[in-house]
């Protein structure tokens, strides 16, 4: 259900890129590649890094999810639910762009997020209704991961839908 869950938001990233190529429009950053120029913005280098940016990608796409679809509830319970493994991977995600940017890191780590917002609420953009259907399924199968579950379901979730975030 998972997979499912995370291809059809690639789905509509898809569309999205073909609506825009159509009106000439050029196309945003896209969170198939974390954003392409958010994406470059930093450098993986290690499983655990790879981990904290899997985190935010989810709980963005939750974030948008929850004020698109009226999910507010379902999203706080996955916060508070995970919110050890997301403060953990904040300080991850933090500390790779304190190395990789210095002084600059905050601001360009608040525009990466920012980046992964904007391409999830242009998706939500394109079919209100399957979109919110999708991620209600989402919040499902986050929240029946349980307690220790949230890295390993992170994890499968991006992958399975090939998402290309890897170390180098």
């Amino acid at each position: 259900m998972g997979v499912k869950v995370l291809n059809a938001a690639l789905d509509g990233i898809r569309t999205l890129k073909l609506r825009r190529a159509a009106c000439g429009v050029a196309v945003a950053g896209l969170v198939s590649v974390a954003s392409i120029g958010a994406a470059s913005a930093f450098e993986t280098r290690n499983a655990q890094e790879v981990a904290a940016v899997n985190a935010r990608l989810l709980q963005t796409e939750m974030m948008v999810a929850a004020l698109t679809c009226d999910l507010r509830s379902q999203y706080n319970t996955a916060v508070r639910a995970f919110e050890k493994d997301l403060v953990r991977h904040g300080k991850i995600l933090r500390k790779i762009f304190r190395r990789d940017h210095g002084a600059s890191a905050q601001r360009r780590l608040d525009k990466y997020i920012t980046q992964l917002a904007n391409d999830a609420s242009a998706r939500s953009n394109i079919d209100r209704a399957t979109y919110c259907r999708t991620a209600t399924s989402l919040f499902s199968n986050v929240l029946a991961s349980g307690p220790g579950g949230f890295d390993q379901m992170t994890q499968q979730l991006i992958q399975e839908a090939a998402l290309p975030i890897q170390t180098r």
